[in-house]
């Protein structure tokens, strides 16, 4: 993400997304009345019956829906246009849906900016340049490919090595080799620094004897670790593993799954709580640590004033990404929560 420019007089601010999770982001803290400008085309139609041609605007509109398009990439922004320039293109109060998409600008207007959103942009600036995570949950029969990026877990595809017990001992060990190149393709051709390959048994531990014996470079840095299965239970293993964790800890989903972790044991202890009205009481108490909340409830009125006062008793706030399975947890807690300072603290 960049911040490009702030524009404190009018309260807005104009960013440019740079992958696909920082439209994810923009989705997420965009909400129904805000103003999103940015340019765009309007058909223009000359006269009645003529067919028009499209024209690049600059418009702005005011929000009433926003949708992220995960198979195009874009995020579609729809509401009625409060201005607009050239002004022969445009007709104020009609309908209109601004697309946004990897590389695009875009300013965005609130009434208010909050303190934990502005965090947030600032914290994806400063990730965006940090080194990507991939993982490959690899066993016998099965590899699933997935990358780990700011809203969670996104499987790529799975492959499958085709191998049987019943195959002479020659024809398995050329499907065994075909298996292990096709996973280390899929790690060559992630677009990320670094990938963890991970899963139960030896196939792992195979791989990495089969490149270093053949001498196969994949041109970034492969880390094995240990996971009970090829799926995305193993996937998150993976994340959480002795030899991931180094790479991983200043990673959101890291400090997600930990923080869960935590809550599930404080609750157990009378140490977390739970729901808008608990953890304003931990607030008011003074005994709030850290309030967890998930991205989907961040523009209720009742959230934003329990964070308000999250924010001004400098409590550390995490969004969760609600979408993911942290955040699917966290949904069953009432979307919100808070750890004591005990537990906070807690080592684990």
């Amino acid at each position: 993400m960049h911040l490009l420019k702030t524009f404190e007089s009018t309260s807005t601010i104009r960013l440019r997304p740079d992958s696909f999770d920082d439209l994810y982001l923009i989705e997420r803290i965009v909400a129904t009345g805000d103003g999103i400008e940015a340019r765009s085309y309007r058909r223009f139609k000359p006269s009645e019956g003529d067919v028009g041609e499209q024209k690049e605007v600059l418009v702005k509109i005011g929000v009433e829906k926003v949708e992220l398009d995960k198979g195009a990439n874009k995020l579609r922004f729809t509401g009625k246009i409060l201005w607009g320039r050239p002004e022969e293109f445009i007709k104020l109060q009609s309908y209109h849906t601004i697309n946004i998409g990897v590389g695009d600008t875009l300013d965005i207007q609130k009434q208010e900016w909050k303190d934990y959103i502005l965090k947030r942009i600032k914290q994806s600036v400063q990730d965006s340049k940090k080194p990507r995570l991939g993982v490959i949950a690899v066993d016998e029969e099965k590899a699933t490919v997935a990358y780990i990026r700011g809203y969670g877990i996104e499987i790529i595809t799975e492959l499958y090595s085709k191998l049987s017990k019943r195959m002479k001992e020659k024809d398995y060990e050329l499907a065994r080799e075909k298996y292990f190149n096709e996973i280390i393709d899929s790690a060559r051709n992630l677009k990320v620094d670094i990938v963890a390959i991970a899963g139960p048994g030896f196939t792992k531990d195979d791989i990495r004897k089969y490149l270093e014996s053949k001498r196969i470079k994949v041109e970034k840095r492969l880390v094995f670790a240990q996971a009970s299965d090829a799926e995305r239970g193993g996937i998150r293993e993976a994340m959480q593993s002795d030899s991931v964790t180094a790479l991983l800890a200043q990673e959101q989903v890291k400090r997600e799954f930990e923080l869960l972790n935590k809550l599930l044991s404080g609750l157990s202890l009378g140490a977390s709580s739970q729901g808008i009205s608990d953890v304003r009481k931990s607030l008011e108490e003074y005994d709030a640590a850290v309030v967890m909340v998930n991205d989907s409830v961040l523009n209720s009125k009742e959230v934003q004033d329990v964070l308000d006062i999250a924010d001004k008793s400098k409590v550390r706030i995490e969004i969760f990404n609600s979408d993911d399975d942290a955040g699917k947890q966290l949904a069953s807690f009432k979307g919100i929560a808070s750890l004591s300072k005990r537990m906070a603290e807690a080592q684990g």
